[in-house]
C-alpha cells in the first residue's frame, strides 16, 4: 500500500506501532526528525531527512515510531509504503509514544 501523507508545520504524527507491518518512509518535500524504539526498550532511534536528499527510512514491526515536521512554515510532504494493505477489521496499529 502507498500514500502521500502531508503534516502541517510542527506536526508530530505516528505514535504507534504494528505486529507485522513495517513500513517505508521517503520525505520528498521539507525537514522531518523521524524517531523509532523498540517495544519494552527504552533507546530512541532518531533520523533527520529531507525532500533535499532522498533517502528511505525502514519502520520494522516491534518499533513504536513517529514522524515530526521540523519547519515553522513549510508544509511536509512523506511518501508512505507499507507492506500490507490497510484491513480496518484487523488495523495492527498499537498506539505507543516514542
Amino acid at each position: 500500500q502507498v500514500s502521500v501523507n502531508i503534516s502541517k508545520p510542527g506536526v508530530t504524527k505516528g505514535q504507534h506501532w504494528h505486529h507485522s507491518k513495517w513500513e517505508e518512509f521517503i520525505v520528498v518535500s521539507g525537514r522531518a526528525r523521524i524517531q523509532e524504539r523498540k517495544i519494552g526498550t527504552e533507546e530512541v532511534w532518531e533520523y533527520e531527512v529531507s525532500g533535499e536528499k532522498l533517502q528511505a527510512v525502514y519502520l520494522l514491526p516491534g518499533y513504536t515510531h513517529n514522524i515530526t515536521n521540523l519547519s515553522n512554515t513549510q508544509d511536509l510532504v512523506t511518501l508512505m509504503w507499507a507492506n500490507e494493505v490497510f484491513d480496518k477489521e484487523n488495523p495492527d496499529t498499537y498506539r505507543e509514544e516514542v
